[in-house]
């Protein structure tokens, strides 16, 4: 009996079995089963039809320049037409002018005003300390899912040389990714008086063209001047943190020793020269105010010669949006710093509505060349005409003439002049390639454990170097008092702690 029951069980195993697999059988001969996808190609294609629509949405953005121009609703709506295939998305553009936008700007963010994306850099609207209070959103994850082209074309060390503590809150403009720093010349007053300025090498080798110049050229300033754009920037001391935050290393890789560069030799004779020249009357008296001042009249040519960080070119950019030609000297050795990495980005506010829509823009500014010269340059045929396959010639009082490329995205897809020299962007590259990479590319300074010292030398900072780096102030009775404020401030311990961090970070370099 045990048996039958075993044999009549294992008959009925079999046949569960064999009635599997005819059913598997028939399953694969179906005619009209959907086959997989065969190719990363289709499987591509299916998820792009399967992604659902992006919604529409406008792009609220700021930044600095000479102010928002006469012909911006035209430039919006070649944009809108432009960036509604591509993302559906519409553009407000804002220019706010140089002498309005730290004001502005600032109080939109101290406001927690709604607005998507804004210019920012060390020296204005200041990168560090927005990141730092969450005005800004930290990038990476949208950097991957939204600006991947941008951020293979900018390079890892790029990056990393504008990131805090890892993270990245801005997207540097990709343009040189070196500086020196120079003198501009009125070109046709260099011609006029014959003027061999290829023998300046130093501030104080101006003092013959600036007295010519003064004696007979009425209306026009010697030497232009406003304390963010003095010669005293040639000494380029490679900051650590802020502008106004003492504390910096030679910029010639000679040590690792951070320094109070006010109290160092370099800083008392540049100051003296300048002094000499104000009491000279090659500058402006009321230069230590000059601000939106300054950008008009350099446009206008009232200044002679002026200070300006340099690269290849830079002469007939300003030219462009000038009415006078200009020319460059070069001073100092170019140098690679963190200066470039921080010194032209464009952030996210923490306030944006749409985050990734406003990534997937500055995706498109930093590769799209349609896009980003039609944002830098305007309409063809109306802001200007095209006189060769990548070189244009700007209409003369177009309602377009923002001459900010270095700001407004990968410079690299810029069209040329017809003023520039043809193999510009190859200049830019060897440029890049011969600058001197300082040892403190890529280091972030954390001024948490200090930040009340570093607050109060701010202050200070404002209180006397404009008078000092424009000349107005003798050097020899106001620069040991700025000195002896900033201790008084702390920043002994402010260099202490900016010490104890870079030792820390080039110990991990070894």
């Amino acid at each position: 009996m045990y048996k039958m029951k075993k044999l009549i069980c294992l008959a009925v195993a079999v046949l569960f079995v064999l009635t599997l697999l005819a059913g598997c059988g028939k399953a694969t001969e179906q005619p009209n089963q959907a086959a997989p996808a065969t190719t990363q190609q289709e499987a591509t294609k299916a998820a792009e039809e399967t992604k659902p629509a992006l919604a529409p949405y406008e792009i609220s953005w700021y930044f600095v320049g000479p102010g928002q121009q006469k012909d911006v609703a035209t430039v919006e709506a070649e944009a809108n037409k432009y960036l509604k295939d591509k993302i559906n998305a519409t553009l407000k553009i804002n220019c706010f002018d140089w002498g309005s936008y730290e004001q502005k700007i600032t109080a939109m963010i101290a406001s927690g005003e709604p607005f998507d994306i804004c210019f920012t850099a060390i020296w204005i609207n200041n990168y560090r300390v927005n990141s730092a209070k969450g005005a800004f959103l930290p990038l990476n994850d949208l950097f991957d899912k939204y600006a991947p082209k941008t951020k293979e074309t900018l390079g890892k060390d790029f990056l990393a040389g504008s990131a805090i503590d890892g993270k990245n809150y801005a997207i540097p403009c990709n343009k040189e990714k070196a500086h020196d720093f120079g003198f501009m010349f009125r070109k046709d007053l260099v011609e006029k008086y014959q003027f061999d300025i290829s023998k300046v090498t130093k501030l104080a080798d101006l003092e013959p063209m600036l007295k010519t110049i003064k004696e007979k050229e009425k209306g026009v300033y010697p030497l232009g001047m406003k304390y963010g754009e003095s010669p005293y920037q040639q000494l380029d001391w490679d900051k650590i943190s802020d502008d106004d935050v003492v504390g910096a290393l030679y910029p010639d890789n000679r040590d690792t020793k951070i320094v109070n560069e006010y109290e160092m030799p370099e800083t008392m004779e540049m100051f003296k020269q300048l002094h000499a020249f104000y009491k000279a009357g090659y500058i402006r008296k009321d230069a230590a105010a000059a601000d939106d001042s300054y950008a008009p009249d350099q446009k206008a040519g009232k200044m002679f010669a002026y200070n300006v960080s340099l690269k290849p070119g830079k002469d007939a950019e300003m030219s462009a949006g000038s009415e006078f030609k200009w020319v460059q000297q070069d001073i100092t050795k170019p140098v690679m710093s963190n200066r470039e990495t921080t010194g032209s980005m464009m952030a996210i506010s923490k306030t944006s509505k749409d985050p990734a829509r406003a990534m997937m823009f500055l995706e498109l500014v930093n590769t799209d060349p349609v896009l980003n010269n039609l944002l830098n340059y305007g309409v063809e045929g109306k802001h200007y005409n095209k006189k060769g396959d990548n070189v244009i010639e700007p209409i003369k009082d177009s309602g377009w003439d923002l001459n900010m490329q270095w700001a407004l995205g990968n410079q690299f897809l810029n069209y040329l002049l017809a003023t520039e020299d043809p193999k510009k962007w190859d200049k830019f590259v060897e440029y890049n390639g011969k600058a001197l990479p300082l040892k403190s590319l890529g280091f972030s300074f954390n001024a948490e454990p200090v930040k009340t010292e570093a607050a109060a030398c701010k202050a200070v900072y404002k209180e006397f170097q404009p008078q000092l780096a424009t000349g107005t102030a003798d050097p020899v009775v106001t620069l040991p008092k700025f000195i002896a404020k900033l201790k008084a401030a702390g920043s002994e311990k402010v260099i202490a702690e900016m010490q104890k961090q870079y030792d820390a970070f080039l110990a991990t370099k070894k």
